[in-house]
């Protein structure tokens, strides 16, 4: 059986589900999907070579016969993960499947707000910041340091722009994209609103989301948390405030595929990603302030992240806004990458965030029940497409995650024979003590982010 007849017959059977079984109305957004990842063997054995030579299909532009790694299956609609899961694991009988599974919907780790402050605690609170002073003294970073930021784009901001460097657009679905059309080499952010209940589907009848949402402009916040311009006499401060940025376009409307976001993660760091063309400029650093559900680790996750530990790429990632176990939360549940949970501006755990073993270190993320002690950074004041610079308070994993990614950009800066395994562990021996309050190493990690006492190991280890 070719894998091509194993998807239709597949998708037969799968069809004549009931509503009630393909829809669970209890089950959250990000539960829910409409594609399947079909990963193909590197290597087609020599039965399945002489099987598509007798189906005439040693050419074309369906799976490994045309020398692609995997195909994206199209449901047509959408169904929760657990019905994913079984018509992905239908999939794999077919011998040139190397596995099949959902292709996960990622949602922005973050609550925005519409205030603005200029105070940012969150680099040089003796408490909770992050001691980023300290580490100015040793180096502000390097312009061959690039930190890919995977999220919503960037939009052009006056305190940002100079540190941009050009990314890519890998959303591949036309209307999350929101800008005419699928995957190009424009990064830019045109915006990520919800204009209409409903507009993101629905689960037995109730819409997603509940409530019209403005853009969140998102991914400019998270890179001015990473890369603002310093002493400009106007804004914020970014972490690693000479060290560039490159958007890696992935989260639209309603969210983004996990498929997209490995694809970008993968082109970022060099590797040929089928049908685009080779990054010119490889990252050494992929923030991830997105996440969603799984009880494990999704295999086209961590095979990503495993290939990226071996190219020396350090990826950090958001450990997640429900207030529950981040083992739960992918791609925090994954292995070879960072994962950061929130602390407020008293050094304890965010009410929101995710906690737990899969938590390596934690951040300042914020709260923004009084605005002062939300994040502030870079961001945009149109409410669909963008209009004016701006600053906003933020809060959420998503704010909390760009800070590590900043503070090993500095590490790389002082350092650049450090491989990632070794960046990566020198955040989490260096990390503060947590003070007297809600977090601890069982729930929080290694301790509070200290980005001068990371930089000066890194500096020594020369």
């Amino acid at each position: 059986m070719t894998a091509r007849i194993a998807l239709f017959l597949s998708l037969a059977a799968f069809s004549s589900l009931s509503q009630a079984q393909q829809i669970d109305g209890s089950i959250p957004p990000r539960l829910v999907t409409d594609r399947i990842i079909v990963q193909y063997h590197p290597v087609p054995t020599y039965g399945n070579a002489i099987a598509f030579i007798k189906q005439g299909i040693t050419s074309g532009a369906f799976g490994v016969a045309a020398g692609k790694q995997k195909d994206i299956l199209d449901l047509g609609s959408s169904v929760n993960i657990n019905d994913a899961t079984i018509l992905a694991n239908s999939l794999t009988i077919d011998p040139q499947v190397d596995y099949a599974e959902p292709d996960y919907i990622m949602q922005a780790m973050q609550i925005p707000t519409d205030a603005r402050f200029s105070e940012q605690w969150n680099l040089k609170n003796p408490v909770s910041g992050i001691n980023a002073p300290a580490a100015w003294n040793i180096t502000t970073g390097s312009e061959e340091i690039i930190v890919g930021v995977v999220d919503t784009g960037v939009i052009k901001h006056s305190d940002l722009v100079t540190n941009v460097v050009d990314g890519y657009d890998f959303i591949s679905h036309p209307w999350i994209a929101n800008d005419g059309d699928g995957r190009d080499n424009h990064a830019k952010d045109p915006g990520d609103a919800i204009t209409q209940i409903g507009a993101c589907g629905s689960v037995n009848g109730v819409p997603i989301p509940s409530r019209p949402m403005d853009s969140s402009w998102h991914g400019t916040h998270v890179a001015g948390t990473i890369a603002a311009l310093s002493n400009n006499n106007k804004g914020v401060s970014g972490v690693a405030w000479t060290t560039k940025v490159m958007p890696l376009r992935a989260l639209g409307r309603c969210g983004g595929y996990s498929s997209d976001i490995v694809d970008a993660m993968l082109w970022a760091a060099g590797f040929e990603v089928y049908g685009m063309p080779r990054n010119p400029k490889p990252v050494k650093v992929l923030n991830l302030s997105l996440g969603g559900s799984a009880v494990t680790c999704p295999r086209i996750y961590q095979n990503a992240f495993n290939k990226l530990a071996e190219a020396n790429v350090s990826v950090v990632v958001a450990a997640g806004n429900e207030n529950r176990n981040a083992a739960l939360a992918t791609p925090a549940n994954c292995d070879n990458v960072i994962t950061v949970a929130a602390i407020d501006r008293e050094g304890n755990r965010s009410w929101y965030s995710n906690f737990g073993a899969k938590v390596d270190i934690a951040a300042p993320g914020g709260e923004t029940m009084n605005l002062a002690n939300g994040i502030l950074s870079t961001s945009n004041n149109g409410t669909t497409s963008p209009n004016l610079d701006n600053y906003e308070y933020y809060q959420g994993t998503s704010m909390a995650t760009p800070h590590v990614a900043g503070v090993l950009a500095l590490i790389y800066a002082v350092n650049k024979s450090l491989t990632a395994a070794r960046a990566n562990q020198i955040i989490l021996d260096t990390a503060r003590a947590f003070p007297a309050g809600t977090c601890n190493k069982s729930l929080c990690g290694a301790g509070l982010l200290d980005a001068g006492a990371a930089v000066l190991k890194a500096q020594q280890s020369k």
